[in-house]
């Protein structure tokens, strides 16, 4: 396989892209201050998605549920950015062989170092893409408990304080309950 087919491969996040994109739509099921889910959605667009619409997602029962699930998908993109590092320096490994090679002479094989050079610049232009969007996704989920716990910081003090939310049992809406 080429080097440009396996950073092809490498850069395919959609998998990455709907976890995060089903994490923020069972965040909006939970009923979550949307302004508080602005670091999932980025991470969700930064792997190439967009929100998932639609209400019929498992709400998440508690924080710390959806932290864990949080958690998880930084271990998948941690996974991810180690595999793109050994390809991508594979890669510039292969390209500075070829290039040796082809500045000591060795012109027998003259079209497939140069090949080999084209293939290599090709991929490491599409692995450059693939870190710029591990890492903003990574950056902004890492925020996402921050952002979270900004929003319901005194939903927090309040029961850590030893008093409870109100009965419907929901996070923070704002909203009124129906009986």
């Amino acid at each position: 396989m080429s080097w440009t087919a396996q950073a092809e491969k490498m850069s395919d996040v959609d998998d990455l892209g709907m976890e995060a994109a089903m994490i923020g739509a069972r965040c909006r099921s939970t009923g979550l201050d949307p302004k508080a889910l602005a670091p999932i959605t980025e991470a969700t667009a930064a792997l190439g998605q967009q929100a998932l619409a639609g209400g019929d997602w498992l709400p998440y029962a508690t924080d710390h549920e959806l932290v864990g699930a949080l958690v998880d998908l930084l271990d998948e993109i941690a996974d991810r950015w180690q595999a793109y590092v050994r390809l991508r320096n594979a890669v510039a490994t292969a390209r500075a062989r070829a290039r040796a090679y082809l500045n000591a002479g060795a012109t027998e094989n003259e079209a497939l170092l140069r090949a080999t050079i084209t293939d290599c610049t090709t991929a490491l232009e599409i692995l450059s893409h693939l870190g710029t969007r591990l890492g903003l996704a990574s950056r902004r989920l890492h925020d996402a408990p921050a952002a979270l716990g900004d929003t319901y910081a005194a939903a927090y003090r309040l029961v850590h304080g030893g008093r409870v939310l109100p009965r419907d049992g929901r996070w923070i809406t704002g909203e009124p309950v129906t009986a």
